[in-house]
């Protein structure tokens, strides 16, 4: 992948785990059932979470650092 088309699915995962939080979506699995004793809307925060944090790491990885810019005839340290 290009580091454009990384950058762009970087800003589209952002976007997607702003609206995955938002109630509209949560209130999807507000339901009496559960999990192990634990609610399943908290399950699937947490589910959330963890994916967010994964993928973050991921798109840290993937994206090559940015050089610094050098000025011609200027010398590198």
């Amino acid at each position: 992948m290009t580091r454009r088309k990384i950058i762009g699915a970087s800003l589209f995962f952002t976007l997607f785990g702003a609206m995955a939080t938002l109630p509209p979506l949560i209130l999807l699995f507000r339901f009496d059932g559960f999990v192990a004793g634990v609610p399943v809307a908290t399950l699937f925060l947490f589910g959330l979470w963890v994916f967010l944090v994964i993928g973050a790491a991921w798109f840290g990885y993937a994206l090559p650092r940015d050089e610094p810019h050098q000025l011609p005839g200027e010398e590198r340290r």
